[in-house]
Formats: structure tokens, C-alpha cells, sequence
């Protein structure tokens, strides 16, 4: 992916002109001044290696940060344009035209990076003067969405073959909410399991750590790789220690698996 690529599919809201310039001022000014100020402190050459480190940091996280964009807008888009398309369906279907249409669909619509993108649509459609159709087909070059492209492309061509779009976009729609279903009910499964995992290893093997290392008390603590626990260590380092951090570790793999 080249910067002009990664610039566009990010949605940034400056000129790619711009980008450039910080993607190389803002590192090698940071890099020069960190340098020349360690070097002086450190009277030392090591402090160009310092300053140097902190360009590349920077450097860095001007390109991380995009990528990040491009990450949040696909999953944006991936997740939450069904219910978008469910706000223009009726819309079209009631006859209003696919530009008024797309302008309602921007006022209500509560995603961020789809109204901004549904906005973006609207300026080509009232400056530029493009139909509604070219300023979806550009919009698609710059959404890092596989199924908003299709759902754009399906759009174009049906706009080529007949005027009841709303039929077409009915049938998008309804093959888009069947894939969430499935994902839906494959996500019912998985944190199922993973539910049960969480049991065993966060409630389960602690209170079992407990009982084993009370009962083997009368014959002295607990050996576990060279370091000895009596019940009560096992109890705090259990209860402060191992359940929290599984707990965390849980609460992540949870909150990942609640995209669908």
C-alpha cells in the first residue's frame, strides 16, 4: 500500500500535500532537535542516536495512526452500513430519488465515519455536480469496506438496467442481514465456550489451588517450581493477582468477539 493509497482509504481531513509534509518535517525536525539538545547534555555523539530514535518514533506513529483510521473505517462500514441501507430501503422504495434519499439518510445516520462519508457523497453530488451513482462509484474507491464496494457496484450496474433500485437494494440487504445472523449465531457458540473456558480457568483452578494447597498443609507449603505457598499465599495471589489478570485478559477476548 503506497501513502497516496493509505491517505485516501483514511479518511484524513487534509490535504495529502500536507500528509507529506509531516510524514517528513515532523520526524527529521523532532529527530534534529532531540539530538542536537542530548548531544549537548550527554556531550556525547550517543545523543544523535537518541534523537534519532525519537524520529523514527514519530515516523512512526504518522503512519500507524492512518492505518488505524483505514482499520476503524472498514469495521465501521463492515458492521453498521446494514442498518444504513434499512434507513434508505424505505426511502426508495416510497419514490424519492437516490440523491434526496442519500442527503435524509446523512441527517439521521449515528456512525461517524458513514456520515461523514454520506456528507462527502452529498458535496460532489451538490459542488461538483456529479449524479448520484458517480459520486457512490468515488466514494467507493475511498471506503476500505469489501462489502460497501460491492454494495455500490451492485448499485451502478442495477442503475444501468432498471429504476426500481429499491428492489435490488432489498435483496443486498436482506443477503447482508442473513450473514449477520449466521455470524450472529456463530458468535453464540464461540462465547459459549470460551465462557466455559473462563469458568475453569478463572473461578475453577484457584478455588481448586486453595483446597489442594489446604489439604496438603499438615504435610508443609506448597511447592510449585522452587517457590514455597502456604494456603493463605495461595489465596491472596489467586484472589489479587491471577483473578484479576484473567479477568482482564477474558474481558478483552469478549469485547473482541462482539463484532459481528
Amino acid at each position: 500500500m503506497t501513502f497516496f493509497e493509505l491517505y485516501k482509504l483514511s479518511g484524513l481531513g487534509f490535504s495529502y500535500k500536507r500528509y507529506l509534509f509531516a510524514l517528513l518535517a515532523a520526524p527529521t525536525s523532532a529527530a534534529l532537535a532531540v539530538g542536537v539538545a542530548a548531544s549537548l547534555w550527554l556531550k556525547s555523539i550517543a545523543g544523535l542516536a537518541l534523537g534519532a530514535a525519537v524520529g523514527l518514533t514519530i515516523f512512526a506513529g504518522l503512519v500507524l495512526y492512518p492505518l488505524h483510521l483505514v482499520s476503524a473505517r472498514r469495521a465501521h462500514f463492515e458492521n453498521n452500513l446494514p442498518y444504513t441501507l434499512g434507513v434508505l430501503l424505505p426511502l426508495l422504495t416510497a419514490g424519492v430519488p437516490l440523491g434526496r434519499a442519500i442527503a435524509r439518510a446523512a441527517e439521521v445516520e449515528e456512525d461517524k465515519y458513514i456520515a461523514r462519508e454520506l456528507s462527502l457523497i452529498i458535496r460532489d453530488m451538490v459542488v461538483m455536480g456529479s449524479s448520484p451513482i458517480d459520486a457512490l462509484l468515488r466514494s467507493a474507491e475511498r471506503v476500505p469496506s469489501q462489502s460497501y464496494r460491492e454494495t455500490v457496484d451492485i448499485l451502478a450496474r442495477s442503475s444501468r438496467i432498471t429504476e426500481r433500485i429499491d428492489a435490488v437494494l432489498m435483496a443486498r440487504l436482506d443477503w447482508m442481514l442473513r450473514q449477520k445472523q449466521i455470524r450472529a449465531a456463530s458468535l453464540v457458540r464461540s462465547i459459549a465456550v470460551l465462557f466455559e473456558v473462563y469458568v475453569i480457568m478463572a473461578q475453577l483452578l484457584p478455588v481448586t489451588l486453595f483446597i489442594i494447597a489446604l489439604s496438603l498443609s499438615p504435610l508443609g507449603a506448597l511447592q510449585i517450581g522452587g517457590l514455597s505457598l502456604d494456603p493463605l499465599s495461595v489465596m491472596a495471589v489467586a484472589g489479587l493477582i491471577y483473578g484479576p489478570l484473567m479477568g482482564a485478559v477474558f474481558y478483552v477476548l469478549f469485547d473482541l468477539s462482539l463484532n459481528i
